[in-house]
């Protein structure tokens, strides 16, 4: 008989008839695998709220039938680990449930209600560990075997919602960047396993799509990647299924059989072989730590072809410093401005800059500039007031070539008023890469006279030198 997964509140794509909803009454004994996720364990019913705060509760009824189903899938969860079997638990957000444990009335017409709180993890027949509820989507892999496959497939499509401390008992096969955030891990319990992992999410309109059948009713499907999806899903969670099953059943090794005069000579090898290549792994591990902090700062320009505030901030402050200007943020407490910018000429620059998704960069960021000039020039350490530059990334999704929008026409006619130049951020990436590889500084100050010569229009930098 063909094997069979039940989820609770995740939708496998193609497994449409053993997805279910927590309400239903349903029983999960043909289950060979469960996949819960707990957000989709909710209460349903009246809200109560409080006439002496602002604060509430559901009803007695709701509240008795919610915790009603929360003790059957308790139940249920227990007969099927002691069956051997195993349940899958995606990791969501922890929510709290405020429910009615009863109502009395010490006047009339007022109501009072004795209060419990229940999370949505009660449901688990184990405690396992301090649960805190934050995103993210920095999953680290330990590198058990038993989840190569599951990792290497969907990898890209993890992310978490919360992480575990403290956890009892627990094999540990995700975690977060600090080791001690658990994001995923196996608890043994009876003859089954629970097993944790990182939420595994994807875009439901991606993989369905619209026909309509004989009769001419539209109703909606799996597509082909749903289906692979889905199909590559279950093919994953059979495999874990499968390891864990077969190790349960082999009989613990006992702590005596690890003492000296039970090993053999290969044995000992063996262990030294791994202890060295385990020593070499973590080496391999730090030494790629630097090289990805030495890449994030190497792709930093790239920000400058699709980023927007913070990011693009600061990666034309290093496209500036490659220029030979020197560069950087200014905020004194009253006063707050992207750049401060001061070329080897001796000329001194304020920076604004603004990204937008798909329209031109608008005058709004340009009276800021002109703001931001006027209230640098009223300092008291500031002799002669500064120039301007509006840098801009407009159509930042877009890929460079198919850009066809940069500056409005007022923040144009502006510019030419005020003297200030206007900098596409895309421009200014074009430069800077060829300057980052090449040493040449008469091209480097080329760029940076078309910037001064340029105040009052869109700069037009120097042409790349060919070959370069």
């Amino acid at each position: 008989m063909k094997k069979q997964i039940f989820t609770i509140g995740y939708e496998i794509p193609g497994n449409d008839d053993n997805n279910f909803n927590f309400r239903d009454d349903l029983s999960l004994m043909d289950a060979d695998i469960l996949l819960i996720s707990p957000d989709s364990l909710e209460p349903w019913g009246d809200w109560v709220r409080f006439t002496t705060s602002d604060g509430g509760c559901y009803n007695v009824e709701a509240s008795n039938r919610y915790k009603q189903k929360m003790s059957l899938l308790n139940k249920e969860i227990k007969d099927h680990l002691k069956a051997g079997k195993n349940v899958f638990i995606f990791l969501t957000q922890e929510k709290k449930e405020y429910l009615a444990d009863s109502v009395y009335s010490p006047k009339k017409g007022q109501n009072t209600y004795n209060t419990e709180i229940y999370s949505n993890y009660n449901f688990l027949p184990i405690d396992i560990g301090i649960l805190t509820s934050v995103s993210g989507k920095h999953v680290k892999f330990s590198g058990n075997p038993m989840f190569s496959e599951f990792f290497n497939k969907f990898k890209d499509k993890l992310e978490y919602k919360l992480y575990i401390e403290d956890p009892k008992e627990a094999q540990i096969i995700f975690t977060g960047k600090d080791k001690t955030k658990i994001l995923g891990a196996i608890y043994k319990y009876g003859s089954g396993h629970i097993v944790t992992l990182p939420i595994l999410t994807y875009n439901k309109n991606d993989f369905i799509e619209f026909k309509e059948d004989e009769n001419g009713i539209g109703a909606e499907f799996w597509n082909k990647e749903g289906l692979a999806f889905g199909n590559t899903l279950v093919k994953c969670l059979f495999e874990i299924d499968k390891k864990l099953t077969n190790d349960s059943e082999k009989t613990p090794t006992p702590e005596w059989v690890s003492k000296k005069q039970f090993l053999g000579k290969k044995e000992k090898q063996l262990y030294n072989l791994i202890n060295k290549n385990s020593e070499r792994i973590e080496d391999i591990k730090q030494e790629n730590e630097k090289l990805k902090m030495e890449l994030n700062e190497e792709t930093k320009l790239k920000d400058l072809l699709f980023e927007q505030g913070k990011p693009l901030e600061n990666a034309i402050i290093k496209a500036l410093k490659i220029l030979g200007y020197q560069a950087e943020n200014f905020n004194n407490g009253d006063l707050e401005m992207d750049q401060v910018i001061t070329s080897p000429e001796k000329n001194r620059y304020i920076g604004e800059n603004e990204g937008k998704d798909n329209k031109d960069i608008n005058i709004t960021k340009f009276r800021q500039l002109v703001d931001a000039l006027n209230a640098d020039f009223a300092r008291d350490e500031v002799e002669e007031k500064a120039f301007g530059i509006l840098f801009g990334n407009a159509e930042r999704f877009k890929e460079p070539a198919e850009r066809k929008l940069d500056f409005t026409t007022k923040c144009k006619s502006g510019a030419e008023r005020e003297k200030i130049a206007l900098v596409k951020t895309i421009d200014l990436f074009i430069v800077a890469k060829y300057l980052n590889e090449n040493v040449d500084e008469k091209f480097k100050k080329a760029c940076r006279d078309s910037i001064h010569k340029h105040l009052g229009k869109i700069v037009v930098f120097p042409v790349v030198p060919k070959g370069k």
